[in-house]
């Protein structure tokens, strides 16, 4: 089997997580881990808000919701970038003197007062990522050297619909760390779900690229069948491809569309569907949907027979069950 291949070897560990729901928004700032913030009460009626947060030792993720508004001051963790998504804002949302127009994530770069204002009933969804990080997904990525408030204003810009699609995903991902804080989430799980995080978040960020000419981009799309071909049981994420390949994300798009008729995630996705089929066709006698499942990096089990669904017209466990059927069928008729 092929080794994951990335930026290093770094093993992602959930260091500590909180989920609780506050009537008092003092002690909700105060939960708020590697945080230093105070809170007020902004609007009429009773507070209420809740709090969902997983610390890694990459990044935070989390959710926070409130009513009726909150006027913060304080910090994030140190030499960080704060992203919220709003999933709901029924007031306007301010960052440091600005109102934050419609489209637009909640960004605040490292400082020392993110100085936000919420005027209403809010649900955010929130990254928090090191300075590092980011500057080594922009430069694999975008090469570009990081993220520049002022560059950011009008390019980051998108409909409203987009925000609340990416601040659902963070949730989603959020609610399966949660699940996992236990314990029971394996490390390659946790090492593909932090990469989906980062990817939501820095993938609004436009690219500025001009991708490479046809015949440069025809061998960066074998290259990258070669590896994708290589990697079903350990899935590798764009930045990873980016930097193996040594081109920027818009190229390995461009290259893998013109090649093959499909981006690569989806790619990779049909490659690592069709092995998992492979393998259930030729199970060995102890194997289940759910060995096969994650053997082939899919972590989350509805996901994975939903998707195997909608590619082969079937769950896995009939492709299964045929395949045990016949051979059963057939051991009978030797005796």
């Amino acid at each position: 089997m092929a080794g994951p291949i990335g930026r290093d070897n770094r093993r992602i560990e959930i260091l500590a997580s909180v989920k609780a729901r506050y009537a008092d928004f003092d002690m909700m700032a105060a939960s708020a881990i590697g945080w230093d913030q105070k809170y007020d009460h902004i609007g009429r009626g009773r507070f209420e808000g809740s709090l969902s947060m997983v610390v890694l030792n990459t990044l935070q993720i989390g959710r926070e919701r409130w009513k009726p508004g909150i006027m913060q001051r304080g910090s994030a963790p140190a030499r960080c970038w704060f992203v919220g998504l709003p999933i709901v804002a029924e007031g306007s949302l301010h960052v440091r003197g600005r109102l934050i127009a419609s489209g637009q994530p909640v960004l605040a770069g490292p400082c020392d007062d993110i100085a936000f204002t919420a005027n209403g009933h809010t649900d955010l969804a929130q990254v928090v990522i090191p300075v590092d990080q980011i500057e080594h997904w922009m430069q694999i990525r975008r090469g570009a050297p990081g993220l520049d408030r002022k560059y950011l204003d009008r390019p980051f810009k998108m409909a409203e619909l987009e925000i609340v699609r990416r601040g659902t995903a963070v949730a989603r991902l959020l609610r399966s760390l949660l699940n996992g804080a236990d314990g029971a989430i394996v490390p390659d799980a946790l090492t593909a779900i932090e990469g989906q995080i980062v990817d939501v978040v820095l993938g609004m960020v436009p690219s500025i690229d001009v991708a490479e000419p046809l015949h440069r981009r025809a061998l960066v799309a074998m290259k990258l069948r070669d590896m994708l071909l290589g990697h079903v049981e350990a899935p590798v994420n764009i930045s990873a491809m980016c930097e193996a390949l040594g081109v920027k994300e818009r190229t390995l798009f461009v290259a893998c569309v013109e090649a093959f008729g499909r981006p690569p995630k989806a790619m990779l996705l049909e490659l690592r569907l069709n092995a998992a089929r492979r393998a259930l066709t030729h199970p060995s006698s102890e194997w289940t949907v759910t060995d096969v499942a994650s053997r082939f990096g899919f972590w989350h089990f509805g996901e994975f027979a939903a998707e195997y669904r909608r590619q082969f017209g079937e769950l896995p466990s009939a492709t299964l069950a045929r395949t045990l059927g016949t051979s059963q069928a057939f051991a009978a008729t030797r005796h």
